[in-house]
């Protein structure tokens, strides 16, 4: 494509026509067997100022629906069912082709995944608005590990795992996608997208990304992503498997990841939870 094409698309796909959506910036995920941190992270991404939820239940034992509606979340959560093996991009795109067009941005993260803005006072919606004429934002990882907890810990897992690693721990070369689903062709992989001519996925920094990784950079915005918890609940993952991939889930990968993600003290999130709660 040349760049008077690549210029026109651009010119013709921010004068089109576009009705606001019904929402500013909802979440996509999908799950198994985690119902019990459903609660958490939902009513922590609506602090920030999330407002709309498509969760996609991958087959859990107790449905993710019955769990929405006991925590009478059911308004603001849709579930969907998608069973089986590797559907992780399968539900993203289902969740481009059927929600997109009802908000302007979708989060595509995991239930142990927390966006966390440092800027505009911990408003995800108020970040958001300067990257209004890109395809997509690429949030950086930060690995958070057990800190020491064998067993899991009763009550906040934001408050029980407060060290990560420094960040460049390779792990955190990943990014996950914040998209204008306008903007998207199609879902590509669990961490980045494919973009309409014109758009591309940026950093924090509007520094293109293209792909899934990217150096770190976490100055203004970083996603805590929780990824050992407790040895327990680590063993619990593995019961639960993958959804993006076919491969089996080992220890070793805890022991690696839990090694290099003790090393720093990160309470960034802890300071929008008590702003907020207070």
């Amino acid at each position: 494509m040349n760049i008077l094409t690549s210029l026109f698309s651009k010119f013709f796909a921010k004068n089109n026509t576009h009705i606001s959506p019904e929402h500013y910036v909802s979440v996509c995920c999908i799950v198994k067997d985690e119902n019990n941190y459903l609660e958490e992270w939902i009513r922590y991404h609506q602090k920030i100022g999330v407002s709309n939820f498509y969760i996609y239940d991958n087959g859990s034992k107790i449905p993710v629906r019955e769990t929405i509606k006991e925590l009478n979340l059911d308004r603001v959560v849709a579930v969907i069912d998608i069973p089986g093996k590797n559907k992780h991009v399968k539900a993203y795109q289902h969740c481009l082709d059927k929600f997109g067009s009802y908000s302007q941005w979708i989060a595509f993260i995991d239930v142990d995944e927390f966006i966390v803005p440092k800027t505009n006072e911990g408003s995800l919606v108020q970040f958001l608005k300067n990257y209004e004429d890109f395809g997509g934002l690429g949030v950086s990882w930060l690995i958070f590990g057990s800190a020491g907890h064998i067993q899991k810990p009763a009550g906040s897992q934001l408050r029980n795992f407060t060290k990560r690693s420094d960040l460049n721990f390779l792990p955190n070369t990943h990014i996950k996608s914040i998209v204008q689903p306008r903007f998207v062709a199609s879902a590509f992989k669990s961490h980045c997208f494919k973009y309409k001519p014109g758009y591309d996925c940026v950093n924090e920094h509007q520094k293109v990304i293209d792909g899934a990784t990217t150096e770190p950079s976490v100055d203004t915005i970083q996603l805590n992503h929780y990824y050992c918890r407790s040895l327990e609940e680590y063993h619990e993952k593995i019961t639960r498997g993958i959804s993006d991939t076919k491969r089996a889930r080992k220890i070793e990968e805890f022991n690696y990841h839990d090694a290099g993600s003790n090393a720093i003290e990160d309470r960034e999130i802890l300071k929008i939870l008590d702003q907020k709660e207070a």
